[in-house]
C-alpha cells in the first residue's frame, strides 16, 4: 500500500499538469441575426492571460465563415490565439457561409451587434471595456493604439483592423472618431449607427479609427492649425504601416459629425503645403485619394443666422466682420482653392437645417471649382445619424473600391 502512494502522487501530479496546459474554456451560446434569419453560434474565448474581472476586457466581435469573399488568407487559430493573448474576450460569431451574410444587408447585424451589447441582450452577464469593441471580419488582424501625435496630456492613436496576409496590397479607410474621450466607444458608435468600418473591412480594405484631434469635453470648436496637424498626421502613421500590414498607402479619410470637418481637411489640405508636418512620420506624404464626408461643419464664413453656435464663435474668434481671417481659418471647406481628390458627400434628409445648409454649402463650392463628388443623401428619417440605407451603402462600396484599388495590386 506504501509503494502505490507515490505512483498515486505522480499521476495526480501529471493530471495537474496537464489541465493547467489546456486551453481556457469557452463558452457556446446563439445570437439571432437579422441579416439572415437564422440563429447563429456563438463561441466565448476567454483572454489569456485573464483580465481582473474588475477591469472587463475589451472585445472582439470575430465574424466567422461569411459567405462574403475572404481577403486576408491567415487561417483563424492563429489570429484568434493572439487576440486573446492580447487580452480581448473574443466572440467568435459562425456565419456557416449562410448565402445572405454579405453585405449590404450584413450592416442589419453590423448594428444590431452593438446594440445588443449596449443593451446587454449579448454578453449581458459579463463586465466588459464598452470603450473598446472592436467588429473583426475573419480573416483580419487587430492593430491597437499605433501612436500618431503626441501632447502634454494624451497621445492621440488609431486602431486598424487590415486582412492578414492578403494576396496583394489593399487600400485604407481612415476615420475620424466622433467621440472625443473614447475613439471606439461604444455608446457612441451605436448612436451614430457608425458602420462605416466594418463595412470597409468586410469589403477587404484596411478600416481604421482616429481620435479626434480635439480631446474632451468637445465645445464645437476645432482649433486650427493644431486639428490639421494632428488630423494629417493620423494619415502619415496610418500610410507608414504600409509595408508592415500588407496595405497598398492609398488612404480615404472618413467623418462623421465631428469628424466630418476632419476628413474633409485631410482631402483640402493634403498637398496645400500650408502646414509643416508635425508629429509621427513628418517624411511620409499626408496627402489622401478620396474623402468620405457625412453631416457636419464646413467653412464658418456662410452660417444660418440662426445659427445657435454663431454666439460662441464670436466668443472664440471675434466677429466675422473684424476678423474674417481667423473665422476662414477654421473651416475645412475654405482651404479648398481649386479641385481636389473626388468626395463622397452623404447626410439624412432630416438633418439639422444648419446640418443641411453647410452639405448645400459645399457642393455649391466644389461645383464652382469644378471638383468632383458624388452626393447619395439618406432619405429615411432618422435624424442625426450615419446613413445605412442600401442606397446609400451600395454606392459607397463601389466607390471604396475605385479610390483604393491599385490595378497591378502594387503600392503608392
Amino acid at each position: 500500500m506504501n509503494l502505490c502512494l507515490p505512483r498515486l502522487l505522480v499521476r495526480l501530479l501529471l493530471a495537474c499538469a496537464g489541465l493547467l496546459a489546456l486551453p481556457r474554456q469557452t463558452t457556446a451560446a446563439t445570437w439571432s441575426s437579422p441579416a439572415t434569419g437564422a440563429e447563429l453560434a456563438l463561441e466565448l474565448l476567454e483572454p489569456e492571460p485573464a483580465v481582473p474581472a474588475e477591469a472587463g476586457p475589451p472585445v472582439v466581435l470575430y465574424l466567422a465563415n461569411l459567405a462574403a469573399p475572404r481577403v486576408g488568407t491567415e487561417p483563424d487559430e492563429s489570429i484568434l490565439r493572439d487576440l486573446r493573448a492580447a487580452g480581448h474576450l473574443v466572440v467568435v460569431i459562425d456565419y456557416a457561409r449562410h448565402p445572405r451574410s454579405v453585405l449590404p444587408g450584413l450592416c442589419a447585424d453590423l448594428v444590431r451587434l452593438r446594440e445588443d451589447l449596449r443593451a446587454k441582450r449579448l454578453l449581458g452577464d459579463r463586465k466588459i471595456d464598452e470603450a473598446r469593441v472592436f467588429i473583426v471580419p475573419a480573416g483580419c488582424r487587430l492593430r491597437r493604439d499605433v501612436v500618431f501625435f503626441r501632447e502634454e496630456k494624451r497621445a492621440l492613436a488609431l486602431d486598424v483592423v487590415y486582412p492578414s496576409r492578403p494576396e496583394r496590397p489593399v487600400g485604407s479607410v481612415l476615420e475620424f472618431s466622433c467621440d472625443n474621450a473614447d475613439r471606439m466607444g461604444n455608446f457612441s458608435l451605436v448612436f451614430c449607427t457608425d458602420i462605416a468600418l466594418p463595412v470597409a473591412a468586410i469589403e477587404g480594405h484596411a478600416a481604421a479609427m482616429s481620435d479626434h484631434p480635439v480631446s474632451a469635453p468637445y465645445k464645437g470648436l476645432d482649433p486650427m492649425p493644431e486639428s490639421a496637424w494632428k488630423a494629417k498626421a493620423a494619415v502619415r502613421s496610418l500610410r507608414a504601416l504600409a509595408p508592415e500590414l500588407g496595405l497598398n498607402g492609398r488612404v480615404v479619410s472618413l467623418g462623421f459629425s465631428r469628424g466630418s470637418g476632419m476628413a474633409l481637411l485631410a482631402a483640402t489640405t493634403g498637398d496645400s503645403g500650408e502646414f509643416q508636418p508635425k508629429g509621427e512620420h513628418p517624411g511620409v506624404s499626408d496627402v489622401v485619394q478620396g474623402a468620405v464626408v457625412m453631416s457636419g461643419r464646413f467653412t464658418y464664413l456662410d452660417l444660418l443666422p440662426e445659427d445657435k453656435m454663431i454666439p460662441r464663435y464670436i466668443k472664440s474668434w471675434g466677429e466675422r466682420s473684424t476678423n474674417g481671417d481667423m473665422w476662414r481659418k477654421q473651416g475645412a471647406l475654405d482651404y479648398l482653392r481649386g479641385p481636389t481628390v473626388p468626395l463622397f458627400l452623404t447626410i439624412n434628409a432630416t438633418e439639422s437645417p444648419e446640418a443641411l445648409h453647410q452639405m448645400e454649402v459645399l457642393r455649391r463650392r466644389l461645383a464652382e471649382l469644378g471638383s468632383p463628388y458624388v452626393f447619395h443623401p439618406e432619405k429615411e428619417p432618422r435624424g442625426h445619424k450615419m446613413p445605412i440605407a442600401v442606397d446609400v451603402i451600395e454606392p459607397l462600396m463601389a466607390y471604396l473600391r475605385e479610390r483604393l484599388f491599385l490595378p497591378d495590386g502594387g503600392r503608392i
